[in-house]
């Protein structure tokens, strides 16, 4: 009996009579996958791991170790299911039904026909699609990219020499042939961000009584990862890369902290949870910080759950979801009745949350609170607001000048329905007395009913400032303007199949071509290939729509880290240095040297660059390994 993806291949290769050729090139290397698998040694921009491994102390033996616990679970038998979960979260996510089965062949292909690849595979997938809603190209790249991983864990697991293996990143020939250029970069580029992560992994390892990376090491590898990131989708592979690591270790019947465990709960908490909420991606930050909690901190995680649950079975009817929705409902209508606010603005917003468990728990950690109904934001609502200009022509500055003022008065109507905290009322004023980092809102801590709600005030600006930093702040009405012109609206969509996939396709084509910004490039998905039923077309036109709003949503966010990486590759330099048991991630000013590395460690004596003798006035770039012998304090 044919298997759903060897059926879901020869569908579609069926119906995509205008990619015949593509399809039967990819259907040819099904099952020479194996074959067309090509080592390439991949010592890229000056990281000489293989040098580096035969000089570590810490590196790997030649006797071949087990493979990582998220890597060694039998999944063959689960891979039906698993392929299915995939494609119901795709459904999910408007992909289309050709866009699927796509999809589906390209796991095949990047799996080699191996079952337990292909679970592993798909299930890695689901979280890409579910956390971040990639598109079609990133997606392919993912598949290829954690078939390359797992290849490499499995050669360098048996080989005798792992020096020689380490470095090297297995990667499927004739990529870009078969799925695109962009496919095939975004490919390399997570291979490029793995490859210096395990750099890191090696370098970094020391005893387990200190904790590595700190802060500030870890701060200066998420730099990093940023300068070295040429497409923000290979970061949000890494990061999805993380969560998968650690829904494995959860798997596992075992609770005892290994150093396995400890090492990717510590990433995920101060490395990839912060990228992500820096790409924008804020699920994928909660649902990090959220198992990296379970990895790390299984008792604190079951109290403040154990917390959690007795406050919403106590009163099911009034449990913390269900006042948070009625507090929304309330302060919505509160807004909308007020004669003097509606004429004054010309749209608001109030949205909701409750804490998560991790954020909960350092908040009780930091202010000694015995209960989460301590914590005064447990429940949070947001308003943002923004001002009618009284005239065409009005200047900039007298608009926020009437949204500073509206956001006093929206916070004067909120005290009026939802009183204060007795003894507490946590009013802070951040748009008199900004914080440094230009943070503006209005804050207080209101009571309904038995339970602390916080209520945030502040005007669109205000919220573009403190979402996206202040690096977006300067292009705010430019992103705006330039959103307005991309958007596909539905009016605009002529009810016919043909003319509506010209439109779909018409604006990617504008998304890739001039109307998004140089430095922002988006999914090609769903234009990257015609849909080809109604189904389809339906299907199209929702995605295409659901992908508008992800872009006018993640575009602040990438401007912002357009303009750090750009910062970054010009004021600094980053690299690591290894001197016995304090191995450090250094931050030094571009066109450092050896010696200017040396000093900011405060070390001194023979200096081995990327595993090689170098002189002290050789330049340093991004990811070089300084290994230092003979130790004396400077």
């Amino acid at each position: 009996m044919p298997t759903v993806l060897s059926t879901a291949a020869l569908l579609l290769s069926s119906r995509c009579s205008q990619s015949a050729d593509a399809f039967t090139a990819l259907h040819n290397g099904f099952r020479s996958s194996k074959t067309s698998l090509a080592f390439r040694s991949n010592v890229m921009d000056g990281l000489r791991t293989d040098a580096l491994l035969s000089t570590s102390s810490s590196s790997p033996t030649s006797t071949p170790g087990p493979l990582p616990t998220w890597l060694s679970y039998p999944q063959a038998h689960l891979k039906d299911s698993l392929v299915a979960e995939l494609s119901q979260a795709m459904k999910v996510s408007f992909f289309t039904e050709t866009e699927t089965l796509q999809l589906l062949a390209a796991v095949e292909e990047a799996a080699g026909g191996d079952a337990h690849k292909v679970a592993g595979t798909a299930d890695f997938l689901r979280i890409l699609v579910e956390t971040m809603e990639m598109g079609l190209n990133a997606l392919v790249a993912a598949a290829f990219h954690y078939a390359d991983c797992v290849e490499l864990r499995e050669h360098t697991r048996l080989q005798s020499s792992t020096s020689q293996t380490a470095a090297a990143m297995v990667r499927h020939a004739n990529l870009d042939a078969y799925y695109g250029e962009h496919v095939s970069q975004i490919a390399d580029d997570a291979g490029r961000l793995k490859q210096l992560e395990w750099v890191a992994q090696v370098v970094m390892q020391t005893h387990a009584s200190r904790a590595s990376p700190d802060a500030h090491d870890a701060e200066n590898l998420r730099q990093l990862l940023l300068s070295e990131t040429r497409d923000w989708r290979a970061l949000a592979i890494r990061a999805g890369a993380c969560l998968y690591r650690l829904r494995g270790l959860l798997k596992s019947d075992s609770y005892e902290l290994t150093p396995e465990r400890v090492r990717v709960g510590r990433e995920a908490l101060s490395i990839y949870a912060p990228l992500a909420s820096r790409l924008g991606m804020h699920r994928l930050k909660n649902e990090l910080e959220g198992a990296a909690f379970r990895v790390l901190y299984q008792r604190q995680y079951q109290a403040v759950n154990a917390m959690a649950k007795e406050v919403q079975t106590k009163d099911e009817n009034n449990n913390m979801r269900d006042v948070l929705a009625e507090v929304k409902n309330d302060l919505t209508l509160l807004l909308q009745k007020d004669p003097e606010f509606s004429k004054a603005v010309s749209d608001f917003t109030v949205t909701a949350r409750v804490k998560e468990s991790y954020s909960m728990w350092k908040k009780m950690l930091r202010h000694g609170y015995k209960h989460l109904l301590q914590v005064p934001d447990a429940l949070a609502l947001r308003i943002v607001l923004n001002a009618k200009k009284e005239t065409p022509n009005e200047p900039v500055e007298v608009t926020r000048a009437r949204e500073r003022a509206l956001c006093y008065y929206a916070q004067k109507l909120c005290t009026s329905q939802f009183a204060p905290v007795a003894n507490a009322p946590r009013f802070k004023d951040y748009v008199e007395r900004p914080k440094p980092n230009g943070y503006q809102s209005l804050h207080y801590t209101a009571t309904y009913e038995s339970w602390k709600v916080e209520i945030q005030v502040r005007s669109g600006e205000m919220h573009q400032v403190a979402e996206f930093g202040l690096a977006s702040h300067w292009d705010y009405k430019a992103s705006q303007d330039s959103l307005a012109e991309a958007d596909v609206e539905p009016s605009d969509l002529d009810q016919s199949s043909d003319a509506y996939v010209r439109k779909v396709q018409e604006w990617h084509w504008d998304q890739h071509n001039g109307v998004a910004p140089a430095t922002v490039e988006w999914d090609a998905s769903p234009a990257s290939f015609a849909p080809v039923t109604a189904s389809d077309i339906w299907q199209s036109r929702i995605r295409a729509e659901r992908i508008r709003a992800r872009t006018q949503r993640l575009e602040p966010y990438l401007q912002a880290l357009t303009a750090a990486q750009s910062d970054l590759a010009r004021e600094y330099v980053f690299c690591f240095l290894k001197s016995g048991d304090t191995p450090k991630v250094l931050a030094l000013p571009a066109g450092a040297c050896v010696l200017d590395a040396l000093r900011q460690g405060g070390v001194d004596g023979s200096v081995q660059l990327n595993g090689v003798e170098a002189s002290i006035t050789r330049q340093l770039t991004n990811g070089d390994v300084l290994t230092i012998s003979s130790l004396a304090v400077v």
